[in-house]
């Protein structure tokens, strides 16, 4: 499936430390239009639908976001609908710059 553009993305922009999402999707690996790998291929997202601040937004889990939730909730992602994670701003380094992300805590 492609990334469809008209899908309303959680921001770092958007969020603060403490906020909370709560699960609503077991999510779908979906080919990322906008960016791609070294040798032109197109990225491949993990995106799962959260509630946040009572709308219903589209999550891009990464690695480490997503280990920490098989960590806590297990390895099928679908036994992870109906929890709540809380949002953790931090800055890291991405791509070789300094910039915010979302870190989950569950």
């Amino acid at each position: 499936m492609l990334l469809d553009d008209k899908r309303k993305f959680i921001r770092t922009a958007d969020v603060s430390t403490g906020d909370t999402i709560t699960i609503k999707s077991e999510g779908e690996w979906i080919e990322n239009r906008k960016y791609t790998y070294d040798d032109g291929s197109p990225k491949i997202d993990f995106v799962i639908k959260v509630e946040y601040n009572g709308e219903l937004r589209d999550m891009r889990l990464n690695k480490t976001n997503r280990e920490i939730l098989k960590e806590n909730w297990g390895k099928e992602t679908g036994d992870w609908m109906g929890k709540t994670a809380k949002i953790k701003k931090v800055n890291a380094m991405i791509g070789g710059e300094m910039m915010d992300v979302i870190l989950l805590e569950a």
